[in-house]
């Protein structure tokens, strides 16, 4: 495990290409999905109805669940604006592309680091980590070896308690 003083400040890598490609593979799924379920109405109205079904009103009834799918685009290029800092004291995460957000996280009032992992990022070795302390969290989006930055974090919060 590498040792840091309280003021070095080490910058996290996020997984960009591999995150942005598997948003783009979720939102194609859901778009997908969306498809099937409309084919698979105009089956069932067709042979319910016979001539007297109407495709069009079925169409405008998919239009709103396929926007509310693509209102999620910007997932794809979320990695390209994440700024992760970690020391000894604090974890910071910049993020956002119109709106930007900071959140900061004391590591002395860590309560629970939790790991998540996609199957793609299983495949490429990178995980989110959700850090819990009392009354707050912060997401760390994307990180490329999770594990020893999750011990890290833990390794803050023993410190702070000794």
């Amino acid at each position: 495990m590498v040792q840091m003083d309280s003021k070095s400040e080490e910058e996290i890598s996020v997984v960009r290409l591999p995150r942005s490609f598997e948003a783009f593979l979720e939102i194609v799924a859901k778009l997908l999905g969306l498809v099937i379920v409309y084919l698979i109405f105009e089956c069932v109205g067709n042979i319910l109805m016979g001539d007297e079904f109407r495709s069009d009103t079925l169409l405008s009834l998919v239009v709103l669940p396929a926007i509310y799918i693509l209102k999620d685009l910007h997932i794809i290029l979320e990695p390209y604006f994440i700024k992760i800092q970690l020391n000894d004291e604090q974890v910071t995460v910049e993020s956002g592309i119109l709106t930007k957000r900071l959140d900061c996280l004391n590591l002395k009032t860590v309560e629970n680091v939790e790991l998540i992992t996609t199957p793609l990022g299983r495949l490429c070795g990178y995980s989110s980590l959700n850090v819990y302390a009392y009354g707050s969290w912060v997401e760390i989006p994307f990180v490329k070896s999770p594990l020893p930055i999750k011990e890290k974090i833990e390794m803050g919060k023993r410190r702070a308690c000794t």
